[in-house]
């Protein structure tokens, strides 16, 4: 085996943090290693690389820092060919996702804190996480940005509100893209898949001055028919085009001073909202259609799995981008950086919304969005005793609608074509500036002490009105201001040089804001907060081959944003809609984490990881769900799946002719959840509010030498048959939900040396 495969090989394993009890290494070590001791004599050539992770803003050894992290490294990105949010999320402990369309319309959850508010349809995303792309928060944008030529993606689970802002309630993804430098390289890769899929991607690195200025830029275009078939003669379907470019430059005219510049681009179209009828009717196509759903030539998932007909042309998707620049300069004992961010996305959902063979109904939807965010801040450089962060951020984020819903020709309500049933009209801004700083003390060789915090100061004005037949029938021009104070406060103790222990206490913070409530008046919402006390320890074991992590977290959150939607007919049988944001009153999560990585020998890597989280509602009284009202006290949170387990096996070896090759098995587990409110009041009626849990299996085997790889896979290997969500829409159909499918294909890289 080379030793470029040796590296590649022990950092692949998923790098992660936090879980449990110290006595749980023990046992867990006994599980992994049974049967290998004579392992011992390979420990001198192969362990566990040491992870590098930037979640305080410098960097450090994932093993030192008190914070529940997993990180996957470049080699580990490209091993699990991971494309997008839902690849590395469903190798995390305790982290979901639902989708709802397309790449960008993802709802995420962390240790069961999530978005109870739809961030895909807000003005100004107020997510419950921060989102960062090179140290700027592009949620403003997307959820999900393109994973192309990386150098580390980090999720943080808990509130991280010192570094990564007001809305890191629940924690942040932490993305850091490869820099350009002095050595020439160039990579072009294309992948052919199952439906008539195609990705090719290509990296080129130049050095122009020497030592001075390099450039490196990236290009990704992937095109795909999609598993879903629209049988109407209009055509379409899931078919989907994304396109993805990143250019950037590294200036170094001193020793001292580093210059980084940043473009990326990202423009998505999907050709429908992902999803197959469930035959089950929302409350709200049920007072349209009726209490029966039309199978419509396609009939109901489970027995239809990849049909629709709808017979006016859908689209869904996003484009955005996003330009930033960075500088840092180093003296003798700190260093000062500066961050810049500009972010321009539009947002669109367009066409057919009945979901049916009949024009009743049609939406243009288009959000445009914009965001600007400057940065300082002061690190200390090489001071044993005292590692210290300060900084001051200021962010401002604008967002527009004019979203309108139109009566198609089949005549709904007697309406004539083109008749405009709704529309929304918003204009929203929101500005935020903070202070924040963190001092870690090292005590003794053993005992660090960290202090931390942020003080944030929001200003949110909105301007937003709604018709229904052409009639106003809300209005609200206002502004308010919110103010917050989030600390830290973690102790970290190293039993040795293998293992410390952590303690945290933390707290999380998301804004509030104004908007026209359900009697179509001015309804404001409070800011949510969120505690979290956290006990964890890390640890390396037989010689830095067995890497074992945990944390146990107990999460109090007051104010919950929770969204609801409700659309009725009046006295004039005309569609009247509103929607918003309320507060709930309470609600508690508890729960664990453990991760394992193991080297059992030269050519075999284990991963595997564990969540369990319990979160419910401890007092919600007034839930505002399909227009009633219910108390939802003691039921479970939604999109917060009780167990969440992944893993992978390894195992290299010397094809013939030498080649290095590897066979992986990639596994993951997610329990069911309820995807949203709608579901926690109607889940008694089972199917298709309960999404059940599920399984599922990828199979990938390759060869690689330096100059290239070339990567055979099927995804969804036993092809199971699920659904990871529902949802709802005007669906004559009823509910849709997104089934799963199985796909495979061939990945071939070409590089330079």
């Amino acid at each position: 085996m080379s030793k470029q495969w040796q590296r590649k090989l022990i950092c692949s394993g998923i790098s992660s943090a936090a879980a449990l009890i110290p006595g749980l290494v023990v046992s867990g070590a006994a599980a992994v290693w049974s049967g290998a001791a004579s392992a011992q004599e390979e420990a001198s050539r192969v362990m566990i690389e040491e992870v590098v992770v930037t979640s305080r803003r410098r960097e450090e050894s994932l093993q030192d820092v008190p914070v529940s992290i997993t990180a996957f490294s470049a080699d580990s990105i490209g091993r699990n060919m991971f494309k997008g949010i839902e690849g590395y999320f469903s190798r995390t402990p305790n982290v979901s996702y639902i989708s709802t369309g397309s790449r960008d319309r993802k709802e995420l959850s962390i240790r069961g804190v999530t978005n109870q508010t739809d961030t895909t349809e807000a003005l100004v995303r107020a997510s419950t996480f921060a989102f960062y792309l090179d140290d700027v928060n592009v949620v403003s944008a997307t959820a999900n940005p393109g994973v192309m030529d990386l150098e580390r993606i980090e999720v943080l689970r808990g509130p991280q509100g010192t570094y990564f802002g007001r809305n890191a309630v629940g924690g942040a993804v932490n993305i850091s893209t490869v820099k350009p430098d002095q050595e020439f390289f160039a990579q072009i890769s294309g992948e052919l898949a199952r439906y008539d899929t195609r990705d090719i991607e290509g990296v080129i690195n130049m050095p122009l001055i020497d030592n001075v200025l390099a450039v490196r830029a990236n290009y990704k275009y992937y095109e795909s028919d999609g598993y879903i078939k629209n049988i109407n003669p209009v055509g379409g379907g899931n078919d989907s085009e994304y396109e993805y470019g990143r250019l950037s430059a590294r200036y170094t005219p001193t020793d001292r001073l580093t210059v980084d510049l940043m473009a990326t681009t990202s423009d998505e179209v999907v050709g429908m909202r992902e999803g197959v009828p469930s035959g089950v009717m929302s409350r709200f196509a049920a007072s349209l259609y009726g209490n029966v759903a039309d199978p419509d030539g396609v009939g109901f998932f489970p027995e239809n799995t990849d049909r629709v007909n709808f017979d006016r042309p859908q689209d869904v998707g996003s484009k955005w981008e996003l330009y930033t620049a960075k500088f840092e300069y180093e003296l003798d004992t700190f260093s000062l950086v500066g961050i810049t961010g500009y972010i321009e996305s539009d947002t669109f959902l367009r066409g057919d919304i009945d979901g049916s063979s009949q024009d009743l109904v049609y939406e243009e939807k288009p959000i445009s969005r914009e965001s600007f965010s400057q940065e300082f801040r002061l690190q200390s450089t090489g001071n044993d005793t005292l590692d210290w962060t300060v900084g001051v951020i200021y962010s401002k984020d604008k967002g527009d609608i004019v979203q309108q819903t139109f009566a198609g020709a089949g005549g709904l309500f007697g309406l004539p074509e083109n008749f405009q049933i709704t529309s929304t009209v918003g204009d929203n801004e929101s500005s935020s500036a903070a202070i924040f700083g963190e001092l870690t003390w090292h005590l003794n060789n053993q005992l660090d002490l960290v202090f931390g915090g942020r003080y944030t100061k929001d200003d949110v004005e909105v301007s937003q009105y709604r018709l229904s037949s052409g009639v106003i029938n809300g209005f609200v021009e206002d502004e308010t201001d919110f103010t917050d104070f989030s600390p830290k406060v973690s102790l970290r103790y190293a039993l040795g040089e293998d293992m410390s222990v952590f303690a945290t206490v933390s707290k999380g913070f998301k804004a509030g804001g104004v908007q026209l409530g359900a009697s179509f008046e001015r309804a404001d919402f409070d800011p949510e907060e969120l505690w979290n006390y956290e006990l964890g320890f890390k640890s390396e074991l037989l010689d830095n081959r067995l890497r074992v992590n945990g944390s146990l977290f107990y999460l109090e959150w007051d104010d919950l944003q929770a969204s609801f939607a409700v659309a009725s007919t009046n006295d004039q049988g005309l569609i009247v809609f509103n929607s918003g944001i309320q507060n709930a009153a309470s609600a508690s999560n508890l729960g664990g984490e453990l991760e394992i990585s193991a080297v059992l020998s030269e050519n075999f890597v284990v991963n595997f990881s564990a969540g369990y989280v319990d979160a419910e509602f401890d007092k919600f009284t007034n839930a505002f769900v399909d227009g009633a009202l219910y108390d939802l006290s003691g039921q479970s949170m939604p999109n917060a799946p009780e167990w969440t387990f992944g893993g992978d096996a390894e195992y290299r070896f010397t094809f013939a002719g030498g080649y290095d090759s590897f066979v992986r098995l990639e596994w993951f587990h997610r329990d069911d959840i309820l995807p949203d409110l709608v579901a926690v009041v109607r889940q008694d009626e089972g199917f298709p509010f309960q999404v059940p849990s599920y399984d599922h299996f990828n199979l990938r085997a390759g060869v690689e030498t330096d100059r290239f790889s070339v990567t055979a896979y099927v995804e969804n290997l036993f092809d199971e048959e699920y659904y990871t969500n529902a949802y709802q829409k005007a669906f004559l159909g009823g509910l849709h939900v997104q089934p799963s499918y199985q796909t495979f294909g061939v990945r071939v890289t070409m590089r330079t040396l």
